[in-house]
């Protein structure tokens, strides 16, 4: 049996548009979505446990193969931390159908970017610590996790390379997409004060060096892939 493959489908980084195309290459009843909370998901995660599983999709934190006797492997999507943010606050702001839209529609963006639930989540999702205050032992159990359980970790800015390793890693035939659920009404980075993004990268120095990371090992695949097809 193959891998299970954990889509860890992280928030405003082209996930969605992942998702859609890992549906066109996984048969829809080997597909599993896993949007619950915390409780919700564990138990959802219990009954899939017991079916034939080709892949599993969702906004959840590192650990979930933990479920399954069958050997899982990880991807993701990550993305530049202060694009992320500008992007996320955007889109809860317009989509009225958003679980935090009525909480934050009245928040400034530097007022959203300041809560701590909302800092380093990359660093957060990818360490599977949801909990306490985020450390560098954190930032370091998460880049232990990638070596370790992620075969690609993409990047929205490198979206096509990113899909182009997981089309080669997993046999994928369906590749073609249209970019889904985009942020509508965003300000430019370019025009939102200094001081604002000054605090973003501040409060996300983590999931800053985290994208440095994954960017570097990106770059290190697609360098070995392209070498061992000469």
């Amino acid at each position: 049996m193959n891998d299970i493959i954990i889509h860890l489908h992280m928030p405003k980084t082209g996930g969605t548009t992942l998702k859609n195309i890992i549906k066109k290459n996984v048969p829809s009843h080997l597909n599993f979505d896993i949007y619950e909370d915390h409780h919700e998901r564990a138990e959802k995660l219990k009954a899939i446990a017991n079916q034939p599983t080709a892949c599993i999709q969702g906004h959840f934190p590192y650990g979930v193969h933990e479920f399954f006797t069958t050997p899982c492997v990880y991807i993701t999507m990550l993305r530049e931390p202060a694009e992320r943010i500008i992007s996320e606050y955007y889109f809860i702001c317009t989509n009225k159908k958003h679980r935090l839209h009525h909480q934050v529609k009245n928040m400034t963006l530097e007022q959203y970017q300041s809560q701590p639930n909302h800092m380093n989540i990359q660093t957060r999702f990818l360490s599977g610590q949801l909990g306490s205050p985020l450390t560098e032992k954190d930032l370091q159990q998460a880049r232990k996790n990638i070596t370790s359980h992620f075969s690609v970790v993409g990047l929205t800015e490198q979206f096509n390379e990113s899909l182009f390793l997981m089309k080669q890693r997993f046999g994928w035939a369906q590749t073609q997409y249209t970019k889904l659920n985009k942020t509508k009404k965003k300000t430019p980075i370019h025009k939102i004060r200094k001081k604002t993004i000054d605090m973003i990268y501040a409060n996300n120095s983590l999931d800053q060096q985290l994208y440095s990371f994954a960017k570097q090992r990106l770059q290190q695949q697609l360098h070995q892939f392209h070498h061992t097809k000469r």
